[in-house]
């Protein structure tokens, strides 16, 4: 990005603000597949809870990974664990109420197009919420 090209005016803030977009951006196209199929095992007659426990901690793993900078997202969600458990609380209050966060149906064929953006855009801002929370609060002990 060149400087002064940013559609922000090239302001510091502005910047932060394209950085953040970016990283979303980047997170929802690294997550695209594993969301899909985690809404997948989530519809009438493929109900798999084996499939959405591992997508969930998937999901999970990877937002410690970058969070904290690790390449591998399991290995993080391991050395993490603190920064997992927060992560995988915090979502775990969308994976289990998907018909009432997200108007996923509990009968009849999802618009899985419209509910994956709505999931990846609730999911995302959970999880940063709670890695920042948990983030914050370990640095202040």
């Amino acid at each position: 990005m060149k400087a002064g090209n940013s559609t922000t005016g090239g302001t510091v803030a502005g910047a932060a603000r394209d950085a953040a977009q970016m990283l979303e951006t980047a997170c929802r196209i690294h997550t695209d597949f594993t969301v899909g199929r985690y809404l997948m095992a989530n519809a009438e007659g493929r109900w798999n809870g084996a499939e959405k426990a591992l997508r969930h901690r998937e999901l999970c793993s990877f937002y410690v990974a970058f969070f904290h900078g690790h390449s591998d997202p399991e290995k993080a969600a391991r050395q993490e664990g603190g920064s997992y458990a927060a992560v995988h609380t915090a979502t775990q209050k969308l994976t289990d109420h998907l018909d009432e966060v997200i108007g996923f149906p509990l009968k009849g064929q999802p618009d899985y197009d419209k509910l994956a953006a709505a999931f990846f855009e609730r999911f995302h801002a959970l999880a940063m919420e709670a890695l920042v929370s948990h983030q914050c609060a370990k640095v202040a002990a």
